[in-house]
């Protein structure tokens, strides 16, 4: 196990320890000391079997958080819940991937937001099922608990789900007479405005409750003008560089901000009851969301060049291998060849001059700050390394200038429509219907500089529909619980972007590229009631999958992109043979998976309870989305995953609620991201961003969590987790290291929390709560490289909140982050290939006051 950083560690527990004191402090002061009392855990219901049942009765591997708790641990979105539960990473992805959440559980999930690859965790919001990572970095409003499932959820879920499962269940309009609105302002002029109310439209008939919440806050990440705040000099001198400030401006060398929000979301629910056994259930949800792109910082840029062709060294250019092929070019001098990718040519002789021009490379890194050099403009100004330059007929200023906003802006509504059919007192039918749509813009200037080595801004258009029926039923008096489900999903994405990859010379439109997708499936499960102690419960799952994706590439202008001039160069405006032939290449492909479950639980005694299980989980394959030339068009296979768990849930002394889960999964076809296309035609291997089936592996795991509640004053939570992920067999042309680890997946993580209400009489309660949270390192990509490594961190948050004595009033002051952890959330490394690595930096220590007034009915 990695020991966390003394420093950190030590800031962590004093800050915890602190807390806690003072709690503790207070309530001796007031006369209120943690004498022990009879006390009664609270016991959250969940519904992960279909069916209404207490956590602690239900034989899975499960986390339920509901609204009181995630309210006391200031967690407000999606992300921010796996801080306190095992084997669950969940962050968002880094600029290159907008609106994305990487979700991983118990060493598996997806980082590429493609439509072309399927999520390996299935999010849910209402039983409606999210069908890819973007646009699931969801707000937690007015919800009723999240539900946090790890291991294949085939058999219990909508969707097949091969890592697990997320369910967030909102509150319905069930007729109460309330609501609440709070208002929070914190650092960075954060200002966050919440609210939700129900109430009766017919009595007895149909009611409504509407809930909605706006943030904004500035941006954490500040871009600076390199040229202006190291004083360069103006181009055309030596070491000169333009400058993009404007002294009318007066923000000194501040181009803008990144990691800036600015959203507004709100819900309806309405609920129609025309009969004692019927009722209707609509929601209408939507998001405006107009931020900033995400947070970047530089890392780390090579001084020495560009590592990404062998025939380029720091001593000088050698001899391409392809030299042979070159014919006689009178333009071409291989003595002009340069290690470095990318430039600012100030005396505008096609070559680089050490001392006159400036090259791209450390001088621009500001890993450990919280500001860039990142300008968002492709001026023209800054050349690709003269490998690229020179070919008749080129010209590699043709659709530049290119000027993108640096913006993370999404726009998602979606509609549900749920029937609920009580046909007996043992039968009931349920119907789902929804419809889901997001359009995601965001723009990434990744390499952190004033060039445009590499600047994208990248569109998602997504709908989706789906549909499903689930009946269940109780039969031989009680002997049988059953649920039988259909499932059917029905989706298109349209993916585009302005790709310059400057270090390469490449500017071109990638897409719209159509990709339409259906899934169909039909479920099962039975549960059998043995004795009043022992269940067990069989599962099936069939799903039927299919895919196909158009491909659509061109110049900016809408030109057709045409065959290359000469055979060693990639040139904008006059491009080799990457990305010919591309435009209108069509893929599809199709899949069909059987899934099971088993499981058997036994009640050791009224607060012990065990059960065992085999599970398989299945993803489907998908394809390659970015080839650079028609024959890496490549489909590739589903993944498969035979889970073997033992658990344990028990309740102890009315006080400590303790669970705890053995696992070890068999996981075959796994896919990974590869930069080497290894089944396209010779010569074509390379560029190459694929996802491929690699090999076998074997995850071992073992999971810790529970609740200590001597009284009802008191209470301290905890979790703990290990997990071992090993490739077993692996395909040698795939070229994975062995010794590698999934991304994303720590070995060992741990949290704890502790929580104290002080009784304050006429004038309220006073709770203090705070938390620590430590995750070890983790690598950002599948390649374990020193450069994607993610070093490990803690983080402690902490939270006072007073109630007045009637509780409609509360007041809040919160701290996120109180050691000033600078952690990154994701890498983008493209070191080996372009010389440089960037990171998505997490929030800085933050400080919020909130105000909330509840209203109640008399």
């Amino acid at each position: 196990m990695k020991i966390p950083n003394r420093s950190t560690l030590f800031a962590g527990v004093l800050t915890f320890l602190l807390a806690l004191s003072i709690a503790m402090v207070c309530g001796t002061a007031m006369g209120q000391q943690a004498e022990p009392e009879e006390f009664l855990l609270e016991d959250i219901v969940v519904t992960s079997e279909f069916r209404e049942k207490p956590l602690q009765e239900t034989p899975l591997s499960i986390t339920a958080i509901n609204a009181n708790m995630l309210e006391e641990r200031n967690q407000i979105t999606l992300d921010q819940i796996s801080m306190s539960i095992p084997n669950v990473t969940l962050r968002p992805a880094a600029a290159s991937s907008g609106s994305a959440l990487i979700a991983y559980i118990r060493g598996i999930g997806q980082t590429d937001f493609n439509p072309s690859v399927e999520a390996g965790v299935g999010i849910y919001v209402d039983d409606i099922y999210y069908s890819t990572i973007t646009g699931n970095i969801l707000d937690l409003l007015d919800i009723e608990r999240v539900e946090v499932l790890r291991g294949p959820q085939g058999t219990l879920a909508g969707r097949n789900a091969i890592g697990g499962a997320i369910k967030i269940f909102t509150r319905k309009a069930d007729g109460g007479e309330d609501g609440y609105v709070s208002l929070t302002y914190g650092d960075y002029d954060r200002l966050d405005v919440r609210g939700a109310a129900g109430f009766t439209i017919v009595p007895d008939k149909l009611f409504a409750r509407i809930a909605g919440v706006s943030r904004s806050r500035d941006g954490y990440i500040t871009r600076l003008d390199y040229a202006c705040a190291n004083n360069l000099p103006s181009p055309g001198s030596p070491g000169g560089l333009p400058t993009y400030v404007s002294a009318k401006g007066g923000l000194g060398c501040e181009l803008g901000k990144e990691g800036g929000q600015s959203m507004t979301a709100g819900r309806l629910s309405l609920r129609w009851v025309p009969s004692d056994n019927f009722e209707v259930n609509f929601a209408a949800n939507i998001v405006r969301d107009k931020s900033e792109a995400q947070p970047n910082v530089l890392l780390k840029a090579a001084d020495n060049g560009w590592s990404g062709w062998p025939w380029l060294t720091p001593n000088g250019p050698v001899s391409p291998p392809f030299a042979s092929t070159v014919p006689n070019n009178p333009t071409f001098n291989p003595a002009s060849l340069s290690t470095v990718p990318t430039y600012f040519d100030n005396n505008g002789n096609g070559v680089y001059d050490v001392g006159i021009d400036v090259a791209y490379d450390s001088r621009f890194q500001t890993g450990g700050t919280y500001y860039n050099y990142s300008t968002y403009i492709d001026d023209g100004l800054s050349h690709p390394s003269p490998l690229f330059e020179g070919s008749p007929g080129s010209d590699l200023n043709l659709y530049v200038p290119a000027v993108i906003e640096p913006i993370n802006h999404l726009k998602s509504d979606d509609y549900t429509l749920n029937l609920n059919w009580q046909i007996t007192d043992n039968v009931s039918l349920l119907s789902v219907t929804s419809y889901r749509e997001y359009l995601n813009e965001f723009a990434d200037d990744n390499d952190g500089s004033p060039f445009s080595v590499q600047q994208l801004l990248q569109r998602m258009d997504h709908e989706q529909w789906t549909q499903e029926l689930r009946l269940n039923a109780l039969l031989f008096d009680g002997f049988a619980d059953l649920t039988l489900g259909g499932f059917y999903l029905d989706e298109e994405t349209n993916e585009d972007a302005r790709v310059t990859i400057k270090y390469v010379a490449l500017d071109f439109i990638h897409g719209p590229d159509l990709v339409p997708s259906k899934s169909k499936a039909a479920y099962g499960q039975l549960s059998l009631h043995l004795s009043d102690r022992m269940d067990l419960t069989l599962g099936a799952r069939y799903s039927e999958d299919e895919k196909s994706y158009t491909f659509a590439r061109h110049n900016p202008d809408w030109s057709s992109i045409g065959q290359q001039v000469t055979p060693w160069a990639w040139e904008i405006a006059n491009p080799s043979n990457v990305a010919v032939g591309v435009n209108g290449v069509h893929i599809e492909y199709s899949s069909n998976h059987f899934d099971y479950r088993v499981a058997l639980d036994y009640d050791f005694t009224n607060d012990i309870m065990g059960y065992a299980q085999i599970a398989s989980g299945y993803r489907a394959g998908g394809n390659n989305a970015r080839p650079f030339y028609p024959s890496q068009n490549n489909a590739f296979d589903p993944e498969e995953l035979i889970n073997y768990e033992v658990g344990m849930k028990s309740t102890l002394f009315d006080s400590l609620r303790l669970n705890a889960s053995v696992f070890y999964n068999d996981y075959t076809a796994i896919q990974l991201p590869l930069n080497s296309c290894y089944f396209a035609d010779p010569g074509q291997e390379s560029p190459c961003a694929t996802q491929e089936n690699v090999g076998d592996g074997e995850v071992k795991g073992f999971e810790l969590e529970g609740i200590w509640s001597p009284t009802r004053a008191f209470s301290v939570d905890f979790s703990y987790a290990y997990l071992d992920f090993k490739y077993t067999n692996l395909d040698p042309v795939a070229n994975v290291d062995p010794d590698s680890r999934t991304p994303f997946t720590p070995e060992n993580s741990w949290s704890i929390g502790a929580q104290y209400t002080l009784d304050l009489g006429d004038a309220g309660g006073l709770t203090l709560r705070a938390d620590y949270a430590y995750t070890d390192e983790v690598f950002a990509s599948f390649i374990n490289a020193a450069t994607s490594l993610i070093e490990d961190y803690s983080l402690v948050n902490a939270r006072l909140t007073w109630r007045s004595e009637d509780t409609k009033w509360e007041a809040s002051l919160e701290g996120t982050n109180l050691t000033d952890e600078y952690y990154y959330n994701g890498l983008f490394d493209l070191y080996s290939d372009a010389g440089f690595l960037s990171g998505a930096p997490g929030r800085p220590r933050e400080f919020g006051f909130t105000i909330k007034r509840y209203f109640f009915s008399d």
